[in-house]
C-alpha cells in the first residue's frame, strides 16, 4: 500500500470523529489568520478610502414602536429612506444597507465599528411610532474616538410632513458636522414628504420588506400591501415601485410568471416614472424586471440608475454585474470597485468583483477578494470555491484541489462541491482518490446535472464508457439545464457513441434535438454551446456535409475571439475550442501553433479528455508535435499529482468521506 493510500486507510478506519477533528483543526487555524487579515484589509480600507472625513454608516435605528402589523415596519424602512437620501448626496460616502444591516445586534464598538466599514462617522438612532406620535432619536459620532458630534431627540405629532421633516433635519445636521455645503432648495427637498397619506408610505416600505424574503407566501403579501399603497394614494410613485419591484421578485423566485405579471409591472413602472421623472429607483426597478426575464436593456436601465444616483451601491453592483454577464468586464470592473467601498461587507458584491476580476485574468486581484470574504465569514464555501476555480484558469490544479478541499470541509454535504472534487482529481489522473468522492456521490444525486457530468466523465476516463453513456442518455432524457459545462459533457459521451456505431446522422439527430440553433444557416454560438458546436462539425464531416461543417466552425472561431468570450476560470474548459476548429477544418499547422499557445498559457483543465481521447484531434494526432504536447501534459499532471498527494500525506488536504456517510 502506498504512503497516500496508508493515510487514507487510518483516517477512514479512525472514522467520523477523526476526519471532523481535522476539518475543525483546519478551521481553527484558517480562521486565525482570516482574523488577522479582516483588521489589515479594513484597516487599509480606512486608510485608502477617497474622502474620510465625508463618510458615515447610519446604522440599523433600534425598534421602539412594537411589533403591531402598522408600526412595525416603519423603523426600518424610515431606516433604509433616510439612507437613501444620504447616499444621493455627491460628497458623502455613505455606506451601503447590506453592510449596515450586519451590526443590527452588535456588541462591538463605535472605533471596531468605524474601522471595518471604512468610515469616520456613525449616525445611530431608535424610532417610536405610536398612535398620534413618532418619536426619533439620533446621535452622531466620531468613529476614530468615539465622541459624539450631535445628538438630538424628535417628539412630534404623527404625519408625513412631520416625519419628513424630522429626515430633513437629520440630513442638515448631518451635512453640517460633515461640512458638506446644501443649498436651501437641496435642504429642502430632503424634508419634502413624497405623499401625504401616512398609510400608503407605510404600506409601500411593508412591500419592500416583505418581498425580499422570496417565498410565495411573502410575495402574495408584499403585493397585497403595494396594491393597497396605489390605492391609498395613486400619485405617490414610490407605491408603483413598490408593486413592480414585489412582483418582479416572484418572477425570479418562481411564485409568479413573467405572463401573469409581465403587464402590471411594465405599466407601474411607466406610471412611476411620469410621477417622478429622474428617479433613479425607477430605473433600477425596470432593469431588475428586465434582468430577471432577460430583456436585452436592462444594462441600459442600471446604468441611468448609476448615472442619476452614483452614490448608491445597489446600482453601482447591479449595473457592473449586468454588464459582467453581457461580456463587459472593463466597463463593469469601476463599477463594482466602488460599490465594494461603499458596501465592503456585501459578499455577492464582492464575488462580482472577484468574478471581473478573474475574467480579466488578473487571478491575484481575483484571490485578494476572495481573502476579504474568507476574513467576513470564514465559514462560508463561498470566499473558498472561487478561489480554487482561479487555480483552474491557470492550470495550478493541485493549488485548485486545496482550496476546493476547503470549501468541502465547510460545507461537507454539498454535492456540487463533490463533484469537482471528482473533477480536479480526474484532472490530476488520480483516478483511485476520483473513485471514492464518486463513490461517495452516487447515492447522493438524482437529477443534478453538473454532479452527472463529473460522474459521466469519470466512468468514461476509467473505462466504463457503458455507465457514463447511461448518465448522459438519462440527462439528455430528463431535459436537464446546462451547469457548469454539463451538457458538453453529456452531448461529446453521445458523439463518440455514434463515432462508435459509425453512425454520424444519428448523432446529428441528437444534436438537433438538444441543440436546433447550431444548425441554422446563421448558427448562434455561445459559451454554453460552443464545444458542442465543435463536435457536431465533426459528425457533419464524417456524414459528408462538410459546407455545414465549415459554416459552423468559422461561427465558433469568430465567437472564441470575441473579447472576453473564454477568459477566466469560468470558460476554462472552452479554451481548447478553436485548436480543434483548426484540425478538423484541416489547418494541421494552425491547430498546434493555437495548441501550443494555450497550453504555454496554462491551459490544463480536462487536458486528456480534450487530446488523447477527443477525436476532434485525429488529423494531428500522430504528428511529434501534438505527441510532445500530450507528453508535456502528462509530466506536468504527474508533477502536480504528488504535490497533492504529499499535501493529503501531511493532512493538508481531508480524505474523500466514506461512501456510506451522510
Amino acid at each position: 500500500m502506498s504512503p497516500l493510500r496508508k493515510s487514507k486507510h487510518r483516517a477512514r478506519t479512525a472514522g467520523v470523529a477523526d476526519r471532523s477533528q481535522i476539518c475543525h483543526r483546519l478551521i481553527r487555524l484558517l480562521s486565525a489568520g482570516l482574523m488577522l487579515l479582516m483588521l489589515v484589509v479594513t484597516a487599509e480600507g480606512l486608510q485608502a478610502s477617497g474622502n474620510v472625513d465625508k463618510s458615515i454608516a447610519v446604522l440599523p435605528f433600534v425598534n421602539r414602536s412594537g411589533s403591531h402589523e402598522n408600526t412595525r415596519f416603519f423603523p426600518a424602512g424610515f431606516h433604509a429612506d433616510l439612507l437613501t437620501a444620504l447616499a444621493n448626496i455627491p460628497e458623502l460616502r455613505v455606506t451601503a444597507h447590506y453592510s449596515v444591516m450586519s451590526y443590527r445586534d452588535t456588541t462591538k464598538n463605535r472605533q471596531e465599528i468605524g474601522v471595518e466599514l471604512g468610515v469616520n462617522r456613525l449616525l445611530e438612532g431608535s424610532v417610536q411610532l405610536t398612535t398620534g406620535r413618532v418619536t426619533i432619536q439620533v446621535q452622531l459620532s466620531n468613529a476614530l474616538t468615539g465622541e459624539t458630534l450631535w445628538a438630538e431627540t424628535f417628539d412630534r405629532k404623527t404625519s408625513m410632513e412631520n416625519i419628513f421633516g424630522i429626515r430633513g433635519e437629520i440630513i442638515a445636521a448631518v451635512a453640517r458636522e460633515l461640512s458638506v455645503p446644501l443649498t436651501a432648495m437641496e435642504l429642502d427637498s430632503h424634508g419634502q414628504a413624497p405623499t401625504k397619506n401616512l398609510e400608503s408610505y407605510q404600506s409601500a416600505l411593508a412591500a419592500v420588506q416583505i418581498a425580499h424574503r422570496g417565498n410565495p407566501v411573502s410575495i402574495d403579501r408584499a403585493v397585497e400591501y403595494a396594491r393597497k399603497a396605489v390605492m391609498l394614494d395613486p400619485n405617490y410613485p414610490h407605491a408603483y415601485l413598490a408593486l413592480a419591484f414585489s412582483l418582479t421578485q416572484g418572477i425570479e423566485n418562481g411564485a409568479i410568471s413573467a405572463a401573469e405579471a409581465g403587464a402590471e409591472i411594465a405599466s407601474a413602472i411607466e406610471t412611476a416614472m411620469r410621477l417622478k421623472p429622474d428617479d433613479d429607483r425607477a430605473w433600477f426597478v425596470q432593469g431588475h424586471y428586465q434582468a430577471v426575464t432577460g430583456q436585452q436593456n436592462a444594462d441600459e436601465s442600471f446604468g441611468k440608475a448609476v448615472q442619476l444616483n452614483p452614490g448608491s451601491a445597489e446600482n453601482l453592483y447591479a449595473s457592473g454585474d449586468i454588464l459582467l454577464s453581457v461580456g463587459r468586464p472593463q466597463e463593469a470592473l469601476p463599477l463594482l470597485v466602488e460599490a465594494s467601498k461603499l458596501d465592503p461587507l456585501a459578499k455577492e458584491v464582492l464575488i462580482a468583483l472577484g468574478r471581473t476580476y478573474d475574467v480579466l485574468e488578473a487571478y491575484e486581484d481575483a484571490r485578494a477578494i476572495y481573502a476579504k470574504i474568507r476574513a467576513i465569514d470564514p465559514m462560508d464555501p463561498l470566499g473558498y470555491t472561487p478561489n480554487s476555480a482561479s487555480y483552474v484558469a491557470e492550470g495550478r490544479l493541485d493549488d485548485a484541489l486545496y482550496w476546493l478541499n476547503l470549501a468541502q470541509v465547510r460545507s461537507p454535504k454539498d454535492i456540487e462541491l463533490g463533484a469537482r472534487m471528482v473533477f480536479l482529481n480526474d484532472c490530476l489522473e488520480d483516478y483511485e482518490t476520483a473513485q471514492e468522492w464518486s463513490s461517495w456521490l452516487d447515492s447522493r444525486i438524482t437529477r443534478q446535472p453538473h454532479p452527472m457530468a463529473m460522474q459521466a466523465r469519470h466512468h468514461y476516463l476509467s473505462g466504463n464508457f457503458g455507465v457514463a453513456l447511461q448518465y448522459s442518455n438519462l440527462a439528455i432524457r430528463l431535459g436537464l439545464d446546462n451547469h457548469l459545462n454539463s451538457d458538453s459533457v453529456f452531448m461529446r459521451i453521445k458523439r463518440d457513441e455514434a463515432l462508435a456505431n459509425g453512425q454520424p446522422e444519428a448523432g446529428i439527430g441528437v444534436f438537433r434535438s438538444r441543440h436546433p440553433l447550431l444548425l441554422a444557416a446563421r448558427p448562434e454560438i455561445r459559451p454554453d454551446n460552443m464545444l458542442q458546436a465543435v463536435d457536431l462539425s465533426l459528425l457533419l464531416v464524417l456524414a459528408g456535409r462538410e459546407q455545414e461543417a465549415r459554416n459552423l466552425l468559422h461561427a465558433v472561431i469568430t465567437a472564441y475571439e470575441t473579447p472576453w468570450f473564454i477568459t477566466g476560470s469560468e470558460r476554462s474548459w472552452l479554451v481548447p475550442a478553436k485548436a480543434q476548429a483548426l484540425a478538423i477544418l484541416g489547418d494541421g499547422q494552425g491547430a498546434l501553433m493555437e495548441l501550443r499557445r494555450i497550453i504555454d498559457k496554462g491551459w490544463r483543465v480536462y487536458w486528456r479528455w480534450e487530446t488523447d481521447l477527443n477525436a476532434n484531434f485525429n488529423g494531428i494526432r500522430q504528428t511529434a508535435e501534438f505527441r510532445a504536447m500530450v507528453a508535456g501534459l502528462e509530466a506536468d499532471m504527474t508533477a502536480q499529482r504528488e504535490r497533492t498527494q504529499a499535501m493529503a500525506e501531511s493532512g493538508k488536504i481531508v480524505p474523500p468521506p466514506a461512501a456510506g456517510i451522510r
